[in-house]
Order: structure tokens, then sequence, then C-alpha cells
């Protein structure tokens, strides 16, 4: 084989490479294009079925009084307070054990 043959069979093995490639590409976009129709889709009615008519608020929103802060105390967004955390002492087997 020539050098001449030689070259254009690489570079035609290097086009077919790139055609694979670049078809390759398109699929897994395609595909991810269809998955983030579905979310989209699936987002959209589960978010109309649980909060249809409620105003979403943004934690970041400036407060309306005057004294509030961003970003502080954003528990009470749905009026309900902070979750109340008790502290537990830790399990210890040592007192079950006889003696």
């Amino acid at each position: 084989m020539s050098k001449k043959e030689m070259i254009a069979q690489q570079r035609e093995y290097k086009k077919k490479k790139a055609l694979k490639k670049a078809q390759r590409i398109k699929e897994l976009e395609q595909e991810r294009e269809d998955q983030k129709v579905k979310w989209q889709q699936f987002n959209n009615r589960a978010y109309s079925k649980n909060k249809k008519g409620q105003v979403k608020r943004s934690i970041f929103a400036s407060p309306e009084s005057v004294t509030g802060k961003v970003g502080v105390g954003t528990c009470g967004i749905a009026d309900k307070p902070m979750t109340q955390y008790q502290d537990t002492s830790k399990y210890n087997v040592r007192h079950l054990m006889p003696q």
C-alpha cells in the first residue's frame, strides 16, 4: 500500500468515526430532551394537583415589614413555627446488662 492510499484510508476512517460520534451525540441529546420533557410534564401535573390556588412565596423575597430581614426566620413561611428539637440522651446498653 502506498503512502497516499494509507493517508486516504485514514482520512476515510476518521470521517466515519466523526460521523458515528456526531450521530451518538445527537441520540444522547435527543434522549436527554425526552427525559427533560417527561420531568416537566410530571412536575407540572404534580404541582397543579397539590398547589392549585396557592401563591408560591420565595424565602428570599423582601419582607413586607420595615424591620424584617431577608432570609431570616424563613421557617414561618407557611404560618408554622420552626420544628422544636428535643435533645435525647445517648442509648447506653450497659444499663440494661445484668451485673
